[in-house]
This record gives C-alpha cells, sequence and structure tokens, in this order.
C-alpha cells in the first residue's frame, strides 16, 4: 500500500513539474499586441513634458513588453515551423504560408504578415530561418534606450546615459525610423560635451555629417571657400544666388563643429559655419518656393523680408539658431580678411533680419567699417 501510494506521490510530482515546466517555457500571448510602441509613445511624450521620472518607468515598460512579446513571437513561429508539412516547404516563406492557412495557424500567420507589412517578404529574401533571426534581433529595443539614456543626462548621470545611447546607437539599424539615429548621436555628443571628452564630441557631430553629401563634396567646399576669400563686389549675393545645401539635420552639427573648430582650425570653422548656414537658408528658402511658386530669389535683403510672412519659418530659425549662424558667418569672414562679404552680409542683416537682437548686433558690427 506505502509503494502504490509513494509511486502515486511520484507520478504527481512528476507530472506538476512537467506542467510547471511546459508553462514556463511556453510565452503566453499578449493580451495587446504593440503594447511596447504604445507605451514608447507615451514615454516619449512625457519626456517631451519635462515629466522624465514617469518616461523612465514607461520606456523601461516598454522594453520589457518588447521582450515578452518576442519570446511569444519566436516560439509561436518555431512551433508552427516544427510540423512535418511546414517542413515539406523547406524555408520559403511564400511556400509556407499556404501551408500554415491550411493548418489554420493565424497566430503565425499573423505575425509573419505583420513583418511582411512591415519590412517585405523580399527584405528576408523570403525566408523563415531569416525572419525568425530578424525577430530575435528586435528583443533590443533602440527607441526605449533612447529615452532612458536622455532621460539620466538631464538627472546627470552621464555614465549610464552614455551607457544606454551607446547601446541605442548599436543597435540602430532596428530603428523604425531610420534617421532617428542622427537623434541619438546628436545626444551622445551632449554627453562627450558635457563630460568635456572634446575628441569624442567631435567624432560624434562627425558621424552626423557622414552621409551628407554636401559635407563630402569637395569640390562643393572648395567653390564655397573660393567665394568666401575672393573679394570681388557682390560676392556675397552670388554666394546665396549659387549654392543650396538641403541635408537639413546637419545645420546643428555644422554649427557645433564650427565652435568647436574656433580654438584649433579657423578655415574648418569658417567652412562648417558656411555649409551650416547655407543648410539653413535652403531649408527657408524651399519652404517659401513651396507656398509661393512665384517667389524668385533676387537678393538676400528682399528673401528676409519674405520669410516674415510665414510664423513658423521664423520659430523654426530661431530654435535652430539660423540668426547667430549667419552673424557668426559675418564675423567669421571678416577675421578671414573679405571685408566686402562681411559688409555686404552684415548690412542685409542689420537692415532686414527678421530676429531683432540680430540686426541691432549687425549694426553694431558695421560700425567697424566706418570708423
Amino acid at each position: 500500500m506505502k509503494n502504490i501510494q509513494t509511486k502515486m506521490m511520484i507520478f504527481i510530482l512528476s507530472s506538476f513539474i512537467t506542467f510547471y515546466a511546459a508553462s514556463v517555457e511556453r510565452p503566453k500571448k499578449p493580451v495587446y499586441l504593440g503594447n511596447d510602441i504604445r507605451l514608447l509613445r507615451n514615454a516619449r511624450e512625457n519626456y517631451r513634458a519635462g515629466n522624465y521620472g514617469t518616461a523612465l518607468n514607461l520606456a523601461d515598460q516598454a522594453e520589457t513588453e518588447r521582450k515578452n512579446q518576442i519570446k511569444w513571437e519566436i516560439y509561436t513561429l518555431q512551433n508552427s515551423f516544427k510540423s512535418s508539412e511546414v517542413k515539406k516547404a523547406a524555408d520559403s516563406l511564400s511556400l509556407i504560408i499556404p501551408v500554415l492557412e491550411k493548418r489554420q495557424e493565424y497566430d503565425s500567420l499573423e505575425i509573419i504578415h505583420r513583418y511582411e507589412t512591415k519590412k517585405t517578404l523580399a527584405y528576408f529574401n523570403n525566408s523563415a530561418a531569416r525572419l525568425v533571426a530578424y525577430i530575435q534581433q528586435r528583443q533590443t529595443f533602440p527607441e526605449a534606450d533612447w529615452i532612458i539614456g536622455d532621460v539620466y543626462k538631464y538627472e546627470g548621470e552621464y555614465k549610464l546615459s552614455n551607457e544606454y545611447l551607446l547601446l541605442a546607437w548599436h543597435n540602430a539599424a532596428l530603428l523604425d525610423v531610420s534617421d532617428e539615429q542622427y537623434d541619438i548621436l546628436y545626444s551622445l555628443a551632449d554627453i562627450a560635451y558635457l563630460t568635456n571628452d572634446m575628441e569624442s564630441y567631435e567624432a560624434d557631430l562627425l558621424l552626423i555629417l557622414s552621409d551628407d553629401r554636401y559635407f563630402r563634396n569637395s569640390d562643393l567646399n572648395d567653390a564655397i571657400m573660393l567665394f568666401i576669400r575672393n573679394e570681388n563686389p557682390g560676392s556675397m549675393e552670388k554666394f546665396f544666388m549659387l549654392f543650396r545645401s538641403n541635408d537639413y539635420r546637419s545645420i546643428s552639427a555644422y554649427f557645433k563643429l564650427a565652435e568647436l573648430y574656433d580654438t584649433t582650425d579657423k578655415e574648418k570653422a569658417l567652412r562648417a559655419c558656411a555649409l551650416g548656414v547655407l543648410t539653413g537658408f535652403t531649408k527657408m528658402y524651399t519652404t517659401v518656393k513651396q507656398r509661393d511658386p512665384e517667389f524668385e530669389y533676387n537678393q538676400l535683403s528682399l528673401f528676409f523680408e519674405e520669410i516674415t510672412k510665414y510664423t513658423d519659418i521664423l520659430e523654426w530659425a530661431d530654435k535652430n539658431e539660423i540668426w547667430t549662424g549667419y552673424m557668426d558667418l559675418a564675423q567669421r569672414i571678416y577675421a578671414n580678411g573679405n571685408i566686402s562679404f562681411a559688409r555686404d552680409l552684415y548690412t542685409a542683416l542689420a537692415e532686414y533680419a527678421p530676429e531683432e537682437y540680430c540686426k541691432k548686433q549687425a549694426a553694431r558690427a558695421l560700425e567697424t567699417f566706418v570708423q
């Protein structure tokens, strides 16, 4: 009797262990697919509102949700792919999908369809193995790491901030919006600046510019510097008439590099500042042309008058320190020896710049030309 009871207890215990192990191994389907994105959006909203503690908490939750969802997706797909019918379809997603439809594997079909919509089957080379490998990579959540890093930056935890931002940068290929990689680099540059790591600061800013075709175009750069150096009458107006640069994410990097190079390489500083101003000018000019196709650029003063019609352009210019950029460019060109170019630029700013402080500063600078 005791032997029977003992065996029964062993059977119950082993069954419980087996059931528990199975329940641990089998991830639960999330109640709400996409909850990671919802939490991320809420984290961003709170971060922008200055609610850094809430933003940090939500970003942490978003990362947990992402990991749980990915575990479930991988388990579900791998479990479906084990069947002999699916195995006959080899590694071809286009052949596997009809089999899953026949078997009514709706969860797996939903997962595949979601990633097909997001990336297309061609992105995975129609390979089930590549799809699973891609999903496994997505356990990291660079958007959430970026928010966490920025929160720690504002809290003065620079080491922690740098760790999370570097993690976000290393996983930038997984960003849903690829251009956010440049925002992450700007955040890394901020940390480098705050910790007085000027070598990393320069490297981060140069990485932002590494995809900027205008920055990499040596012929364009040489032509810009030729206009800045020659003292022919009207060179300032010809400068803004001839050149354009529309890689707008680079503007802040140009201005920051110009300031950095002021103490080490005046020519690099001048070139970076010129490209920053030119990019800002191109952004404003392109926006005006979109709204008024009849508008044609004739001279800088008339252009300044034109943009006063658009409040949003003026707000954008203030936010991106465009007027400071113009003043810095005039000062650097003056220091470089092109008095004519600098005087013409200061004159346009003093008379027509939409920003009052810029106008006053330009007027004061012009006083040096008449002394």
